[in-house]
């Protein structure tokens, strides 16, 4: 990850590195087990850590567990030298996945979560919100998951109460099919094979690693994305309700 302004996040840590310096005691205030002390008073050093807490959040996409000057210095290292590492350590053909590059539907409710290392608790609320933006945009609530995903993604015609979801236009009946058929099922393989055990199983007996649990959240941001793009085709009665014709919104 990156910071917006590197110069202003160095000018920070440096300042909070500096606030930290040993500096010799005034001679009237030298006792036989303190010849020293920071130079920056309590409040400054604490306020001045936040900032770095902060900063380490924007770099490394987590809360460092403490702030200390270890900490301050791996992140200046990180904005001076960082790019330069990973350009001559990491092959040219590895891409990173970048969190905050993922659907705000799921990164902004898995965040709080995967912040505080709980990454179980970040797939089970990016789910969730995916689910909710799905109930709002067909305006249904009778249904959820899978279910819903398949009424949404179905082949029919949309019916009273039962609005579609299209990615593509019924032109080429290949296509249309594979897309369709493929969002459903790529959805609903998400909330049945990775959102619902984490229902059945202890955190122990389904250990999931970091890098596991970032894929996962990539495949619910690939489905929110389909979510969002697709038109919603809905019946829209006549005014007698003798009939209906189809709309896309």
């Amino acid at each position: 990850m990156v910071v917006k302004d590197p110069k202003w996040a160095l000018s920070e840590l440096k300042k909070y590195l500096r606030l930290h310096e040993r500096v010799p005691l005034p001679p009237e205030e030298i006792t036989s087990s303190a010849k020293t002390r920071a130079r920056g008073k309590k409040h400054e050093r604490d306020t001045q850590a936040y900032a770095v807490k902060h900063i380490y959040e924007a770099l490394f996409g987590e809360y460092p567990r403490h702030v200390d000057e270890a900490v301050a210095r791996r992140c200046i290292f990180e904005i001076e030298r960082g790019a330069e590492m990973r350009e001559n350590l990491q092959p040219d053909d590895a891409p990173v996945i970048d969190a905050s590059e993922l659907h705000p539907w799921v990164w902004e409710a898995a965040r709080p979560h995967w912040l505080s290392g709980n990454h179980g608790a970040a797939l089970w609320a990016a789910g969730i919100n995916v689910n909710s933006r799905l109930q709002a945009k067909v305006g249904r609530k009778d249904l959820g998951e899978t279910k819903l995903l398949q009424e949404s993604f179905s082949l029919e015609d949309p019916k009273p109460g039962k609005n579609r979801l299209r990615l593509c236009g019924p032109e080429n009946p290949d296509l249309f099919k594979d897309r369709h058929v493929g969002a459903m099922n790529v959805g609903g393989g998400l909330y049945a094979a990775v959102r619902n055990p984490l229902n059945h199983v202890s955190p122990a007996e389904n250990p999931l690693s970091e890098n596991e649990a970032l894929e996962w959240l990539a495949g619910f941001s690939l489905l929110a994305r389909w979510i969002e793009r697709a038109k919603v085709e809905a019946v829209e009665s006549d005014q007698n309700d003798f009939g209906g014709a189809r709309g896309s919104v």
